[in-house]
């Protein structure tokens, strides 16, 4: 349903606007949020990169393009640029930096309750 809104609203704002999504709209407030806790900045991005999100967007999507019809053709196209964009970066993405920064980012008393989870990170 999304693809052909995508197609016709394609350009280079759509992609400027879902690579700004996936990292300064979403990093930083999850970077502003996480400060004054005991977590390092790296730790904060690492949260702000593989946060939740996709489903509850796609899922607004949807009740915009029942309310409004064509009126919502740029939100889903936007919308569903991103979430692809997402699914795309955030799977190539997930092993390398799971494995360069997972095991630095468990705190010491887990890896001492959890001796197993932790090795499994270090591959």
């Amino acid at each position: 349903m999304a693809v052909p809104i995508v197609v016709h609203h394609f350009g280079w704002e759509l992609l400027v606007y879902a690579v700004l999504s996936l990292t300064v709209v979403r990093m930083a407030p999850v970077a502003l949020v996480l400060r004054r806790t005991t977590l390092k900045l790296r730790a904060s991005l690492f949260i702000g990169w593989f946060g939740p999100r996709g489903l509850a967007s796609v899922v607004f999507a949807l009740l915009a393009v029942e309310e409004l019809g064509t009126g919502a053709d740029t939100a889903v196209a936007v919308i569903a640029t991103t979430v692809l964009a997402s699914v795309l970066a955030h799977g190539f993405s997930a092993r390398p930096l799971a494995t360069r920064f997972g095991p630095g980012l468990a705190p010491a008393a887990a890896d001492r309750a959890f001796p197993a989870s932790s090795r499994m990170l270090a591959r």
